[in-house]
């Protein structure tokens, strides 16, 4: 049974403080890590799936269509939900924020609906016109769950979360596997995609209440929009930073280097969003309590320096192993995912796993910068980080995938500059601090490396089937890493503190369910 909430009601609901841990943090952690592994699994899943039933020219249409929609929600979920997580008492205008979600939802929908119209009327384009009319089906959907997961995160509920995005990505897997085998073609990936939106909506409606919707005031419409600018123009950026390379490269090089260089996208980036996503969440909740524990502004200056002291580090121990892991083992790993006939695209996935590992720490800016109330800085400084990638890869595309992959690392190393400058300078960490602090970490990929490459000399991989040689390499080289990290942590512990579980991280909190 749905019940019905009230904006102003649940915002006198989290007032309530409680002790947050450590542990429940890493929890929360872990738990939005698991959504996000389902996530990347079935979308990997239904790529395959897809790519072994649809035509080059099917894929083709369905990019068309999901770069406009995708453009149209970008839009339509504005910054609702960074503006119920950055504020402390963020449900306490949550009926206002949802009406505005609803109003962006119908509104882009529409102009989605128009486009579809005008391809069908004016170009006689009756197969885009008809898929890009589905897609504005999702519009809507989007904006309101966004509102709801932005809630969700906002009473530290990751737990409830990742439990709705796992069975979301399950239900729309189920429903595209089921699609392309009953001969929907293309159409299977779009009805799979509305039916995760669905269920992502009504399960985050079960979970935080129905939200009535109230007429906004315009003191908070001025407010929310003048937030939400900045979130839409960042993500802006990125949605134009996302197509470029393939669009690039296709009109270089042709569709099939298109196809490599796209698969080795989008396998880098389902590694990396299994550690950047859990990692942005984190940062949310743990910068946002660290803020609110404090009364004056230097106070909470500090606060928010301090437990960003402590998560960049823990984010690049985590995230090293996996994307360096990534660019040691991509031959096999491209050869067991996608077969043989994806090898060229083994190279380019091992170069861009370093470009993104030099750009993973950007993952925790939105949410420092909002915390920090200067997220208006962000857009300028993404902005150009943006045409320093696009430029690099008009320049160098016309050359070949390889000296294009190695351009988008020369980006990397750029936009990691930039980042360093913008979140010491805005965000107020130290990156001395962060850089002394994650010290470890070459001392533990050290130990990685060696242990595969040990591995390599006592066992000739090549004898064995692909999936046993990425096996061994996996389990290798995780054991080297966390044998170091055991050992630094047993005999060097005064030098790195973020290898020690203290108490909490941040101060308290309303914890649901307890």
């Amino acid at each position: 049974m749905v019940v019905e909430t009230d904006g102003m009601s649940s915002g006198v609901e989290t007032k309530r403080r409680f002790r947050l841990s450590t542990p429940t943090i890493v929890g929360g952690g872990l738990w939005a890590l698991s959504a996000k592994l389902v996530s990347q699994v079935a979308q990997l899943s239904a790529f395959i799936a897809a790519a072994r039933i649809l035509t080059p020219q099917e894929f083709g249409f369905f990019a068309f269509s999901s770069a406009v929609a995708t453009f149209l929600v970008v839009f339509a979920e504005g910054g609702w939900a960074e503006f119920v997580m950055k504020s402390a008492d963020g449900e306490g205008h949550l009926d206002q924020v949802t009406t505005i979600s609803l109003v962006s939802g119908l509104l882009f929908t529409a102009l989605g609906l128009g486009a579809a119209g005008i391809l069908y009327e004016a170009f006689d384009k009756i197969l885009e016109a008809s898929l890009l009319a589905l897609f504005s089906c999702l519009i809507l959907p989007c904006a309101m769950t966004t509102v709801y997961d932005g809630a969700l995160v906002h009473r530290g509920q990751l737990q409830s979360q990742a439990i709705i995005r796992i069975t979301a990505e399950a239900a729309g897997l189920a429903l595209i596997v089921f699609g392309l085998f009953m001969g929907w073609n293309v159409f299977a990936l779009i009805a799979g995609r509305l039916a995760m939106q669905l269920v992502l909506l009504c399960g985050s409606i079960m979970a935080v209440g129905w939200v009535r919707p109230v007429g906004p005031t315009r003191m908070l419409t001025r407010e929310l929009l003048g937030f939400s600018q900045h979130v839409v123009a960042n993500r802006l950026i990125v949605f134009l930073r996302s197509y470029s390379g393939t669009l690039a490269v296709g009109g270089f090089l042709g569709l099939a280097e298109a196809g490599y260089y796209r698969a080795a996208e989008r396998i880098v980036a389902a590694l990396y969003e299994l550690v950047g996503e859990p990692a942005r969440m984190l940062a949310w909740i743990v910068l946002r309590r660290a803020r609110d524990r404090e009364n004056s502004e230097v106070g909470k200056d500090d606060a928010v320096r301090k437990a960003g002291n402590m998560l960049f580090p823990l984010l690049l121990a985590v995230a090293t192993p996996v994307l360096l892991g990534l660019a040691l083992v991509a031959d096999d790993f491209v050869d067991l995912v996608l077969g043989e006939v994806w090898a060229p695209a083994a190279t380019v996935v091992s170069i861009l796993s370093i470009k993104q590992l030099l750009m993973v720490s950007g993952c925790m800016t939105e949410p420092l910068l909002s915390i920090q109330g200067n997220i208006r800085r962000m857009a300028p400084v993404g902005l150009a980080n943006s045409l320093v990638i696009i430029g690099l890869v008009v320049a160098l595309a016309p050359f070949g995938l390889l000296p294009l992959a190695y351009g988008q690392v020369l980006a990397g190393i750029v936009v990691l500059a930039t980042l360093i400058w913008l979140q010491g300078r805005y965000g107020g960490l130290d990156w001395y601090g962060i850089a002394r602090g994650s010290g470890f970490v070459p001392l533990a990929v050290a130990g990685m490396t060696c242990t595969m490459f040990a591995l390599g000399l006592a066992i000739d991989l090549s004898t064995l089937q692909t999936w046993a040689t990425l096996v061994l390499q996996a389990a290798a080289g995780a054991t080297g890493y966390l044998l170091v990290l055991l050992l630094v942590r047993r005999f060097a512990t005064g030098m790195f503190p973020v290898l020690v579980v203290v108490a909490p991280l941040t101060p308290t909190h309303d914890i649901a369910g307890r």
